[in-house]
């Protein structure tokens, strides 16, 4: 009976340092995910596939991201051992232009690992330039009027169409459009025009800009002045 008892004991302590190893451990054969060139305004998805390695469930305690632009979403919390799971990451592009790289921090219970990072990288091309970006007509004296010019220029490979350009306030109105249909590289010439109001005190809205592009059809700029009475 000692014997018996001796030997289950070896035994017991033989096997403490398996025990002790069970782990999980968080793989991802493509940690880095190139989306290339991808025109401004589209989304850029991807699914990035983990692996759990270890002899242990892997638990996924939580996911962030670099920024409110890019979202992660888990398939499953818990990954049995030799078995996957996947994180779908979608990268909105509408307020991005040239060389991105946006990730997304999985935090889990792998001990030689517990925050892995999973990167979005790629060159995203805004087709449509507005310039300036805002516009400051300064002050206007009452009665009186100012002009602005909107260069819009076309950075696609396409025609680019203007469907429309409309002001949010009666006294900001689009005075001239050079061109409504603008080749691959060239620009188009919009002019504002601004008026003052009696009993206005201030100039506040923004110009709407409607196109054929597909992935940003609709581009705003504001403007802003005073009216001095």
């Amino acid at each position: 009976m000692q014997r018996m008892l001796m030997a289950m004991l070896l035994s017991f302590i033989l096997s403490l340092p398996a025990l002790a190893a069970a782990a999980p451990e968080l793989a991802v054969e493509q940690p880095v995910f190139d989306f290339g060139t991808v025109a401004q305004g589209k989304k850029v998805e991807h699914t990035f596939v983990l692996k759990n390695r270890g002899n242990a469930p892997l638990t996924i305690k939580n996911t962030s991201t670099s920024c409110g632009c890019t979202v992660a979403v888990v398939s499953s919390p818990v990954i049995q051992p030799g078995k996957t799971g996947d994180i779908k990451a979608t990268f909105d592009t509408a307020n991005f232009a040239g060389h991105m790289s946006k990730t997304v921090s999985v935090e889990s219970d792998d001990p030689k690992n517990p925050v892995y990072t999973l990167t979005l990288k790629g060159n995203v091309v805004e087709e449509v330039t507005i310039s300036p970006r805002q516009i400051n007509f300064g002050t206007l004296k009452a009665g009186s009027g100012k002009e602005a010019t909107l260069s819009l220029e076309n950075r696609g490979s396409r025609k680019l169409e203007i469907l429309e350009v409309s002001s949010s306030i009666p006294n900001v109105t689009i005075k001239s459009i050079s061109k409504n249909i603008v080749p691959a590289g060239g620009i188009s010439a919009i002019l504002i025009s601004a008026s003052s109001r009696p009993g206005d005190r201030f100039l506040s809205g923004y110009i709407s800009i409607r196109t054929n592009n597909a992935s940003k059809p609709m581009i705003t700029i504001p403007f802003y002045g005073s009216i001095a009475n």
